[in-house]
């Protein structure tokens, strides 16, 4: 096991794209509470994240030359790569704009780094949704899935062709408070529950690796800090499985309420992949592994939720008892 140490990072400085999503807005504050100088990287046309102090510097993602520039320019000691395409469409027209983001832009950014900062780790955002390429056949299902699978064979083989400085982690499905995408599985089936909107799911047999998005920082942090891996990838997960029809009876437990989800088979897609992370051997290489169980994170993020319902216009929410909101099928 490395000896990790992420208490006092006075002394990094840390360069995060995607800092206005869902992880990027909880790793910053991490980042922040731990004493860490810390950059938002943003594409040119995009705003500033109103939700923060952090001063951002804006980078061209589609120019590897350019992000060298800027990657000198700024004398990163880390960069976490969080920017992506994340999208359940399993349409073909979304297959263009999975690659496009997920995968070329990245390859811009980490050539850059290669030129400008070969020291700098660089840590970008994989999924559990594909198959480990390096061991197995490749098994994706979803053009998301497509493009993370490839981005995994490209950090892949740059670290093992030109010892590039970059790791990949597989990442789990990610649930927590302030998650800007309300239409994702669990702020959907909250919001559902408490407006008395019955939640419309698949058949919820699926089963996923549920981790709390506060561990996913962690994890993040320590696959940034940890000397050169054995190899340059890393499961961000629980290392357990369980159903979206579990996840959705905790969430109902928590709030007490008597309404069922409306499952339908004719919703579940093809292919849709179950996996679990490896995280005996991430807490092994790292010294990490997550903390916080379903229950407790399901909790946690429930009560978010009812800080945020409370703290709305009463119209509003007069609006929203009265039925009116619409019902949405929760997205993963």
């Amino acid at each position: 096991m490395h000896d990790v140490s992420t208490g006092d990072l006075r002394d990094h400085r840390f360069a995060v794209s995607g800092a206005s999503g869902f992880i990027g807005r909880h790793l910053t504050s991490l980042l922040q509470e731990r004493g860490a100088q810390v950059i938002m990287l943003r594409r040119p046309g995009s705003p500033t994240a109103a939700f923060t102090s952090i001063r951002s510097h804006v980078i061209d993602f589609s120019d590897s030359r350019a992000c060298a520039a800027t990657l000198r320019r700024l004398k990163p000691t880390h960069v976490i790569h969080l920017a992506g395409f994340a999208s359940s469409d399993r349409s073909v027209d979304s297959i263009s704009r999975s690659l496009e983001v997920n995968l070329t832009a990245s390859m811009k950014l980490i050539l850059g780094a290669m030129e400008s900062v070969p020291d700098t780790r660089l840590v970008v955002s994989g999924t559990l949704e594909t198959s480990n390429p390096w061991e197995d056949a490749v098994e994706v299902g979803s053009p998301y899935g497509i493009s993370k699978a490839m981005l995994e064979i490209l950090t892949g083989g740059l670290n093992r062709l030109y010892g590039a400085n970059v790791v990949n982690t597989r990442i789990g499905m990610v649930y927590g408070p302030d998650d800007p995408n309300e239409h994702r599985l669990v702020p959907s089936l909250i919001k559902g529950f408490l407006c008395g909107t019955p939640p419309l799911l698949s058949s919820g047999r699926r089963r996923c690796d549920w981790i709390y998005v506060s561990d996913v920082a962690e994890g993040l942090l320590h696959a940034a800090l940890v000397k050169k891996p054995e190899q340059p990838e890393l499961d961000i997960g629980t290392g357990r499985l369980i159903s979206i029809r579990r996840v959705a009876e905790v969430i109902r437990g928590h709030l007490g309420s008597t309404m069922e989800p409306i499952y339908s088979e004719e919703l579940d897609r093809p292919n849709e992949q179950e996996r679990a992370a490896d995280a005996e051997q991430t807490h092994r290489i790292t010294g990490w592994r997550s903390r916080v169980s379903l229950t407790e994170g399901v909790a946690r993020t429930v009560a978010w939720h009812k800080r945020m319902q409370a703290e709305e216009p009463k119209t509003d929410m007069a609006g929203v008892r009265s039925g009116r909101s619409p019902r949405v099928r929760p997205s993963l």
